[in-house]
């Protein structure tokens, strides 16, 4: 018997050469697809069928977290740059420029719509508008925060990740080993 995954569907091929597919998978059982049951899947079968569907839907959500940490770290170098260019000097938040994402918007334009920071307005700053660096260095603080559980929370569902695909390689191999074993016995 062949097994494949296309997408979050396992495929099944039998020994008659036909392919049975299932395409839900829960902790419950597998639901009826195509003519399959889970009486006609092994054990061995659902929890392989099981273990896929989990390493799927786990992948699903590193990619979210991947690229939500990307733009946490686009907006986290958006807000070093406003603020290293205001502790130098006079800036206009409606006036300088950044590039976040490819786009290029105006300093006021990132901190109102990408940072969402309601109490800024479109003047000059400078290093003694400290009720404006004490809001930058806050928004950043808390992005740092959101970047670090957000690691933790990677490694986590990688680990979860290979744990199942450690489960299925496991379950292969004791296939593999009861054919061998019972093709040395014929």
């Amino acid at each position: 018997m062949a097994i494949g995954v296309d997408g979050i569907f396992l495929s099944l091929k039998n020994d008659d050469g036909e392919y049975l597919t299932a395409n839900v998978y829960t902790v419950d059982g597998v639901y009826e697809a195509d003519n399959v049951t889970p009486r006609r899947l092994s054990i061995g079968q659902l929890v392989m069928a099981l273990c896929l569907q989990r390493a799927a839907e786990l992948e699903l959500d590193i990619v979210k977290k991947m690229n939500s940490l990307e733009d946490t770290t686009g907006q986290l170098e958006g807000l070093t740059e406003i603020e290293k260019n205001v502790l130098e000097g006079d800036v206009n938040l409606g006036t300088k420029k950044l590039e976040y994402k490819g786009v290029e918007m105006t300093y006021y334009n990132f901190l109102t719509e990408i940072i969402l920071m309601d109490d800024v307005s479109a003047g000059t700053v400078n290093e003694k508008s400290s009720d404006f660096i004490a809001a930058l260095e806050s928004q950043m603080d808390s992005k740092n925060s959101f970047s670090q559980q957000t690691m933790i929370e990677l490694q986590s569902q990688t680990t979860k990740r290979d744990q199942a695909y450690d489960m299925v390689s496991n379950i292969l191999k004791s296939v593999n080993n009861g054919l061998v074993g019972n093709a040395n016995n014929l």
